[in-house]
């Protein structure tokens, strides 16, 4: 997720400027929205990805059957948050594009 979050605010950081260098503003609002697409579409499937692998994949490291319904319990949070998560790193790359060329 952290590689992931650097690429993100690079490119992010990187189109935003650009195209408010250019003063463009259609291409700042077509760049925004296609990022935070993109962004929903990677967390949902990054929150399914924890989700399938948290339950099915709780009793590869132990056999303990309180640490892995302890592990049961925290699929629904911890997979949950991913997208709100994709989409922070999302507006913090934004907001640092604008941020970077004086804007924010």
């Amino acid at each position: 997720m952290a590689v992931f979050q650097i690429c993100v605010q690079v490119c992010v950081q990187a189109l935003l400027a650009g195209v408010f260098a250019k003063k463009d503003h259609y291409k700042v609002a077509v760049t925004t929205a296609g990022v935070l697409q993109l962004a929903v579409v990677l967390g949902v499937g990054l929150m399914a990805f924890l989700a399938a692998d948290m339950w099915f994949g709780g009793g590869v490291f132990t056999s303990d059957a309180a640490v892995i319904n302890t592990i049961h319990k925290g699929v629904s949070f911890i997979a949950g948050t991913q997208t709100i998560n994709t989409l922070a790193f999302v507006f913090d790359g934004e907001w640092r594009g604008m941020a970077s060329i004086g804007i924010g």
